[in-house]
């Protein structure tokens, strides 16, 4: 199943960019004018492809590192609501006082 995504989104970027094989198929109508080999067009083609190809597997790879899960992590802001509240240790929440001007000071 796999093999086959693959394939039908390979399939469907080389529709989509065929205008990046303009150079190749110019070249096998230079193959029936001019005489030229029809390596060339081979060629032009087979790096057409391999273009294309490595273009499915980097915008490919882009959207998996885009979508990796990240593990939530612990907040260890001493200033955001919830610190002291799921505290472990007791001595956080007795030395933690509140001055006339309601500032927080720690004893």
């Amino acid at each position: 199943m796999r093999f086959l995504r693959f394939l039908f989104y390979f399939l469907l970027s080389l529709i989509l960019h065929w205008e990046w094989s303009i150079p190749a198929w110019i070249l096998l109508i230079c193959h029936f004018v001019f005489g030229i080999s029809i390596w060339w067009f081979v060629g032009a083609f087979v790096l057409y492809v391999v273009f294309v190809r490595l273009y499915v597997h980097f915008i490919g790879g882009m959207i998996r590192l885009g979508n990796s899960d990240e593990t939530p992590k612990d907040n260890k802001n001493p200033y955001s609501h919830g610190f002291y509240k799921n505290s472990s240790k007791k001595e956080d929440l007795q030395t933690m006082s509140y001055g006339s001007d309601g500032d927080r000071k720690d004893e």
